[in-house]
C-alpha cells in the first residue's frame, strides 16, 4: 500500500476481503488506512456481520466486535458504523475520523443514484479516473440516468478518459453528452478531444510547442485541458 504502519495488535492469519477493491487486510491499521484512503468508495454494505466477526476471531477484540454488532442490530449510519471501528485503534487522528463521517453524512438520505453521482464526482476530482470511469459506467446503466443528466454523466466520463490520455474515448463521451445535455462546452471538449486523439497539438499550445517537449510540459498541457473540461 506504499505505507508502512504500526500494528498495535496482531496480524488477522485471515485476511479480509473488501470487495469494493478487491484487497486483503490483515489488521485493524490497514483497514482503518483503507478506509481513510476510499472512503468515497465505501457504501452501507460495508457495515455487515462478516466484518464484526472477522475483527472478533481474527483480531481477537471481542469487545470491539461488540460494538459494531449492536451498531448493526441497531441500524445505525454508515458514519457511526465506521466512527467505533476505527476508534479501535489509534492509527486515525480525531480531524481525520471527523473528516471521513462528514465524507460518508453526504450520502445519507440520497438515493443509490445520487450516492453515486458524488461518489463518481469525487474520485474525479481526486484524479482516481479509474475508479471514476467505472462509477460513471454504473451509473449510466441505471434507468434512471436519463436525459440531461445522463449528459453530464457522459461529460463527467469523458474527462475521466481525457485524464488518462484515452482521448478516443473522451471524444465518444463528450459527443454522447452534447446529444443529451446541448451544452457547448461538452461540443467544445469532443473537439478539442478528437485534435488530441489524432496527435494535433491544441492552437494555443502551438508556440510552447516550438521548445524541446519534456514531460513537464506534456503534464501542463493535460492539466490546462482537464481544467478546461469542467
Amino acid at each position: 500500500m506504499g505505507e508502512l504502519l504500526l500494528c498495535s495488535h496482531g496480524l488477522a492469519s485471515v485476511p479480509y476481503y473488501v470487495e469494493s477493491i478487491a484487497l486483503n487486510v490483515y489488521s485493524l491499521e490497514e483497514l482503518c488506512y483503507f478506509l481513510k484512503e476510499n472512503i468515497d468508495l465505501i457504501e452501507p454494505s460495508f457495515m455487515d456481520r462478516e466484518l464484526a466477526g472477522w475483527v472478533e476471531t481474527e483480531l481477537h477484540m471481542p469487545d470491539l466486535a461488540k460494538s459494531l454488532y449492536e451498531k448493526i442490530q441497531g441500524g445505525a449510519r454508515l458514519s457511526e458504523f465506521i466512527e467505533v471501528l476505527v476508534s479501535g485503534c489509534s492509527y486515525c487522528s480525531r480531524e481525520e475520523l471527523e473528516k471521513m463521517q462528514q465524507a460518508l453524512t453526504d450520502f445519507e438520505n440520497k438515493s443509490e443514484t445520487e450516492c453515486r453521482k458524488i461518489r463518481a464526482d469525487r474520485l474525479l476530482l481526486k484524479k482516481r479516473y479509474d475508479a471514476a470511469i467505472s462509477e460513471y459506467t454504473r451509473l449510466l446503466n441505471s434507468a434512471e440516468v436519463r436525459g440531461i443528466l445522463s449528459g453530464n454523466v457522459y461529460h463527467n466520463l469523458g474527462t475521466a478518459y481525457a485524464g488518462l490520455f484515452f482521448f478516443e474515448e473522451a471524444a465518444a463521451s463528450y459527443a454522447k453528452a452534447f446529444e443529451r445535455n446541448q451544452n457547448p462546452l461538452s461540443k467544445q471538449q469532443q473537439k478539442i478531444a478528437l485534435q488530441l486523439a489524432k496527435g494535433a497539438i491544441p492552437r494555443s499550445k502551438a508556440k510552447e510547442a516550438e521548445t524541446d517537449m519534456t514531460p513537464e510540459l506534456l503534464e501542463r498541457w493535460k492539466e490546462a485541458y482537464l481544467k478546461s473540461c469542467r
